[in-house]
C-alpha cells in the first residue's frame, strides 16, 4: 500500500495583544447626503430651542439692547454740554446765598422774575436764584447784618474794609490783576450799617445814596472804588473817563463784580450813574449781567 502523504503540520501564528486593522468605512454618496441633512436639521433645532428658551425661562429677548441703551443715556447725561447756564433755584455762595457757584447748566427751571412777597424789610434782603437785591423796592430792616470780614486792600478815607468774606476774596483777586496791569485801585466805601446809612442819606446828595435799608452797601457785597494815578486820586464820574476806569468796568465781571448803577438807567436802578460802585454777584451772575441790553441785575433778574 502507497503510504498516504501527510501534509506538514504548520506551526500555530503567534498570538498579538493588537488587534486586527479594520477595513476603512468607505462613505458611499448616499451617506454623505444622509449626514448633511442631520447637521442642517440640527442647526435648524438649535435655532428654534433658542427662540423658545428666553420665554420659557421669563428673559426678554430685548433686555441686552435696553441695557445697551440705558449705558449710552447715562453716558450722554454726564458728558459735558455747551449749553448757557440758566439760573436756577439753587442759591449762590458767590451771589450772597448758600449754595455752590460752578457756572454749570441745569435742567430746572429758570428762577428769574420771583417776586417780593415781603409786607415790609425783612432781617434777610430778597434775593432771586440765591442773588440779593437790595433797593428802594427790595429793602432790610434795622436788624439785617451780614457775617464781615476785614480785607486787606488799600482803601482812602475809611479805616477798615469790610466784606461778606467771599467777596472779599474776589476783590483781593481783583486788585491784584490791576496792580498786575499797572493800575492802582482804593476802596472808598465798603459796607455800611444802618445807622450809618441813615446818617449818609440825610447828609449826602440823595440823588447819589439810597436811605437806609435800601442800600447796597449795607450787604457787604458793594464797594465804591477809585483810582491812583501819578500820586493822584482818580474818583467821581471822572474814574469812568480814566484808564483805570475802563479796565475796571472790563475786567471787573471775571472776579464776579460788575457795575451795578451803568449810564442811563436810573429808571430801572433807581439810582443815577455811580462809576465808582461795583457789586459782587459771582463771575455766573456778572457774565449774564454784562449780556444783558441794560447791562442791569434788575434785567438780569427779570425785575424791571
Amino acid at each position: 500500500m502507497r503510504s498516504r502523504e501527510v501534509e506538514p503540520r504548520r506551526a500555530a501564528a503567534p498570538e498579538t495583544t493588537h488587534p486586527a486593522p479594520r477595513r476603512a468605512l468607505r462613505a458611499g454618496p448616499g451617506r454623505v447626503r444622509a449626514w448633511r441633512l442631520l447637521g442642517a436639521l440640527g442647526i435648524v433645532a438649535s435655532f428654534f430651542a433658542g427662540l423658545l428658551a428666553g420665554p420659557l425661562l421669563g428673559i426678554d429677548p430685548g433686555a441686552t439692547n435696553d441695557a445697551d441703551a440705558a449705558t449710552a443715556a447715562i453716558v450722554r447725561a454726564e458728558a459735558p454740554t455747551s449749553a448757557t447756564a440758566v439760573p436756577t433755584a439753587s442759591p449762590s455762595v458767590a451771589s450772597g446765598g448758600s449754595g455752590a457757584d460752578d457756572g454749570t447748566a441745569s435742567s430746572e427751571p429758570d428762577c428769574r422774575g420771583a417776586k417780593d412777597t415781603r409786607s415790609a424789610a425783612r432781617k434777610k434782603p430778597f434775593t432771586v436764584c440765591g442773588t440779593a437785591l437790595i433797593s428802594k423796592e427790595h429793602r432790610v430792616s434795622a436788624a439785617y447784618t451780614p457775617t464781615l470780614v476785614t480785607v486787606n486792600v488799600r482803601s482812602n478815607g475809611i479805616p477798615n474794609v469790610l466784606l461778606q468774606p467771599v467777596a472779599g476774596k474776589a476783590l483781593k483777586k481783583l486788585f491784584a490783576a490791576a496792580t498786575k496791569a499797572g493800575h492802582t485801585l482804593v476802596v472808598r466805601s465798603s459796607y455800611r450799617s444802618y445807622a450809618t446809612q441813615v446818617h449818609w442819606y440825610a447828609t449826602m446828595d440823595q440823588r447819589l445814596t439810597a436811605p437806609a435799608g435800601a442800600s447796597e452797601h449795607q450787604s457787604g457785597l458793594a464797594v465804591d472804588l477809585a483810582g491812583i494815578s501819578n500820586g493822584a486820586l482818580v474818583h467821581g464820574t471822572v474814574l469812568a473817563r480814566s484808564p483805570i476806569g475802563k479796565w475796571l468796568v472790563k475786567h471787573a465781571p471775571a472776579f464776579g463784580f460788575i457795575l451795578r448803577y451803568p449810564s442811563n438807567q436810573s429808571k430801572i436802578t433807581g439810582i443815577v450813574y455811580e462809576p465808582w460802585h461795583f457789586r459782587y454777584v459771582g463771575t455766573e451772575v456778572a457774565e449774564g449781567v454784562v449780556a444783558t441790553k441794560t447791562k442791569t441785575l434788575e434785567q438780569y433778574l427779570k425785575e424791571t
